[in-house]
C-alpha cells in the first residue's frame, strides 16, 4: 500500500471517528445559545421523496418535544444530479414503491406540470409559522400529486401566494442554505447537526430522539401488513428467477448491500447475475465533495447499525477498481463472483487494503478462493472493459444509474434500503405461486 493511501484512509478513519464528538458539540452549542432540539425539514415541492419526508416530519414533531424548523428549497443543482431526467422518472416508481411497502402516501403517477408546481410555490413562499407551513405544504403537494386543480386554486385562495416572479430567487436562497448547511438536495431531515435522508433514516433520527428527549415512542412510520401487500406475480420471468446485480467496487452501499443480496439468492435460489460497473466518476457523472462526505458518513451508520465492518478505508478509484473489475470476470466465470466481491471491497473499505498493489491484491483474491496466478493472466486481459460497458449501458436502459441496483422480472430498485422491498416482493411472488 503507498504512503498516501495510508494517510488518506487514515484521515478519513478519523472524520468518522469523530461522530460522537460532533454529536457533543452540536448539543453543547444548542445549550450555550439557549435554543430548543428542532428538526429541520428540507422541502423540494417537486420532488417525491419530499413529499414522504414531509409526512415523517409531521409524525415526528407530534411524537417527540421537538420544534420544526421548515426549508423551501429548489431541486437539486447540475453538479451534484448527474442524470436529472433518470432520477425525476425513478422517484416516481420509487416513491410509490415505498407508498406501498410503508405506512406513507404518494398517489403521483406524473411528473408534476411547470404551472401547477409554479403555482403551487407561490403559495409556499409565503411567510408562515414552520408547522403550519408544513401542513400547508403537505396540502398543496397533494394537491399537486393528485392533479386536483380545484384543490390547488382553493389552497391559493384560504392561504395567499407571491408573484410567481417571486417564485425563483426564494427557491434559490433556499437551496443556497441547503449547500452552506452541508447538504445538497432536498427530502432531508436534519437533528443535532446529523443529515437524514428522509424516510430511509427515521430509525437513526428517532434512536436520537428518543435518548435526547427520554420520550418512549414506537416508530412513526411503519410496515404495513402483509394483508396490504398482497400476493402478486413478477411479470416477465420463467420458472427460475434471475436477480440482476449491478454493483460497483467504490461505492460504500454496494459493500453493504452483499450480505443481505446473497442471502436473497440463497433464500429464493435465484439465478444471480452480477453486473459490475465502473464508479459514477469515471463514468463522467460528478461527485462533489459535500455529496462523498455525506455519503461515507451515512455509510459509516448504516454499517454500525448492520454490523458490517467498515471505516479503515483506501480508496480503490483509479488502477485499483480496474484491477477488482478484471477480477471480478474472472471470479464470476470461476462461480466465485459473490466471494471476490466480498473480499475486495471488505479489504477496500474495512481493512484499508489497496487494491492496486499487487500484494494487497493477492490478498483478496486467494481469500475468495481464487488462484493468483489465473487472476495475473486476468489482468492482462482488456475483455472487462467492454463488459462493464455493456453493464453499465443495461443499468441505464433499466432507468437508473447508481449502484447498488437490482432487476428480477418487471422490479426494478436502487440502492441498499431497497433491499426490504425486494425481499417483500420475492415473497408475494412466491405466495402468488
Amino acid at each position: 500500500m503507498t504512503l498516501t493511501s495510508r494517510l488518506k484512509g487514515a484521515a478519513i478513519g478519523a472524520f468518522l471517528g469523530a461522530d460522537g464528538a460532533r454529536r457533543t458539540a452540536a448539543e453543547l452549542r444548542r445549550k450555550l445559545t439557549g435554543g430548543a432540539r428542532a428538526v429541520d425539514l428540507w422541502f423540494d415541492l417537486a420532488d417525491p421523496w419530499s413529499y414522504l419526508a414531509a409526512q415523517a416530519a409531521a409524525r415526528l414533531v407530534a411524537a417527540y418535544p421537538v420544534e420544526l424548523r421548515f426549508h423551501l428549497v429548489s431541486p437539486p443543482a447540475a453538479d451534484v444530479d448527474p442524470a436529472p431526467a433518470l432520477r425525476r422518472q425513478h422517484a416516481l416508481r420509487d416513491a410509490a414503491e415505498l407508498a406501498g411497502y410503508w405506512d406513507v402516501d404518494f398517489p403521483g403517477t406524473k411528473e408534476l406540470e411547470p404551472g401547477g408546481l409554479r403555482r403551487g410555490n407561490q403559495i409556499l413562499i409565503v411567510p408562515r409559522p414552520d408547522r403550519e407551513q408544513l401542513a400547508v405544504a403537505l396540502a398543496v403537494a397533494r394537491a399537486l400529486w393528485t392533479r386536483d386543480d380545484k384543490a390547488l386554486t382553493a389552497l391559493m385562495g384560504k392561504h395567499g401566494n407571491e408573484a410567481s416572479g417571486s417564485v425563483p430567487p426564494a427557491l434559490a436562497a433556499g437551496y443556497d442554505a441547503l449547500r452552506r448547511a452541508g447538504h445538497y438536495q432536498g427530502g432531508m431531515l436534519t437533528y443535532g447537526g446529523e443529515w437524514y435522508a428522509g424516510i430511509d433514516r427515521l430509525d437513526h433520527l428517532e434512536a436520537r430522539l428518543r435518548a435526547d428527549t427520554g420520550t418512549d415512542a414506537p416508530p412513526v412510520v411503519r410496515v404495513r401488513p402483509e394483508a396490504e401487500r398482497p400476493p402478486a406475480k413478477l411479470a416477465g420471468v420463467g420458472e427460475q428467477l434471475t436477480l440482476e446485480y449491478w454493483f460497483s467496487f467504490r461505492s460504500p452501499y454496494s459493500y453493504l448491500s452483499l450480505g443481505r443480496t446473497a442471502e436473497l439468492v440463497e433464500r429464493h435460489g435465484l439465478d444471480l447475475r452480477i453486473r459490475p460497473v465502473l464508479p459514477m466518476v469515471t463514468r463522467g457523472l460528478a461527485v462533489p465533495r459535500a455529496k462523498r462526505l455525506y455519503i461515507v458518513r451515512d455509510a459509516h451508520r448504516e454499517a454500525e447499525r448492520l454490523g458490517v465492518p467498515f471505516g479503515n478505508i483506501c480508496d480503490p478509484l483509479g488502477q485499483g477498481v480496474e484491477h477488482a473489475l478484471a477480477v471480478s470476470k474472472l471470479a464470476i466465470e470461476r462461480g466465485r463472483g459473490l466471494a471476490f466481491l466480498e473480499s475486495a471491497a471488505r479489504g477496500a473499505w474495512a481493512e484499508a487494503l489497496d487494491l492496486a498493489s499487487y500484494v494487497d491484491l493477492r490478498a483478496v483474491v486467494e481469500r475468495a478462493g481464487l488462484d493468483w496466478d489465473d487472476a495475473r493472466a486476468a489482468l492482462a486481459d482488456d475483455g472487462w472493459r467492454a463488459w462493464v460497458q455493456d453493464n453499465a449501458a443495461d443499468l441505464d436502459g433499466a432507468g437508473l444509474w447508481g449502484v447498488p441496483s437490482w432487476r428480477v422480472g418487471d422490479f426494478v430498485t436502487w440502492g441498499q434500503d431497497r433491499l426490504p422491498l425486494l425481499a417483500d416482493r420475492l415473497r408475494r411472488h412466491v405466495a402468488a405461486a
